[in-house]
């Protein structure tokens, strides 16, 4: 039997007494690429925050279980998410600075990727810059000399040399023109194909996430209202995920 790349179950995360996520079951099979979607503020990113044990107090997990690679990561000490992160899940984020080091070159953060891969560093810095197509001289530069679209593109390529069992991007794509919007979402899929990572592709935009993923989980209110092929979402009974479909076809309609 093959584990599940990833498998949640039950999961509520609180903040106090609150419940943000509400008993959040679902799972992803190995190299299986979903969309999570959702309207801001529905607890898309905190749940990336949960899956990446990176929820900081009063946040916690309450109940429920976070299963990476058929271990058990619920209640594990930060020094064993450490451990996962980076070649277990690897998560990119909406603000890629926030990833990088500003007062570093991008090389050096590249080659601390390959190093923990115990891959060759120059051509595997070499191969993943070209995998996502950038420049090989970017490698040279330090974050600010980059543009938004870039940085992610470096994660992307940074993924590529550590290849993980799970890669979970969240919201890539915001504030990005049309043209770098489609830069990223072919790196995606490129470091997907590449490294049969499982991807969950958190987004509001149900136009971008078809892109990348075949399956789609909704969000609403901190809980989860529907799973469904996303070709489904138009048919769904759930009016969320309705409004999801409607929504993306009304702007398809426009350009």
């Amino acid at each position: 039997m093959v584990n599940n790349a990833l498998s949640v179950r039950n999961l509520t995360v609180c903040a106090g007494s609150e419940p943000l996520l509400r008993q959040l079951d679902f799972h992803l099979a190995p190299a299986e690429r979903v969309g999570l979607l959702g309207t801001s503020g529905c607890g898309k990113s905190l749940t990336a925050a949960a899956l990446c044990g990176l929820l900081r107090p009063p946040l916690r997990v309450t109940t429920g279980s976070i299963q990476i690679d058929g271990q058990e990561m619920t209640g594990r000490a930060p020094a064993a998410w450490r451990q996962i992160r980076g070649q277990g899940v690897f998560q990119i984020f909406q603000s890629p600075s926030t990833a990088l080091t500003p007062g570093r070159r991008i090389r050096h953060q590249l080659a601390e990727a390959a190093q923990r891969a115990g891959a060759d560093s120059p051509p595997a810095i070499a191969n993943a810059l070209d995998a996502v197509a950038l420049d090989r001289r970017v490698a040279d530069f330090f974050p600010y000399q980059l543009s938004g679209g870039m940085k992610q593109r470096v994660l992307i390529a940074m993924a590529l040399i550590l290849r993980p069992r799970i890669l979970i991007a969240d919201e890539p794509t915001t504030g990005l023109d049309v043209l770098t919007e489609g830069e990223i979402l072919q790196a995606l899929n490129t470091m997907a194909d590449e490294t049969g990572a499982a991807v969950l592709f958190i987004s509001h935009d149900l136009r971008a996430v078809k892109v990348v993923a075949q399956r789609a989980l909704v969000m609403q209110q901190g809980q989860l209202v529907e799973d469904a092929p996303i070709a489904t979402l138009g048919g769904s009974r759930v009016p969320a995920a309705r409004a999801l479909a409607q929504a993306a076809q009304a702007l398809e309609t426009i350009c």
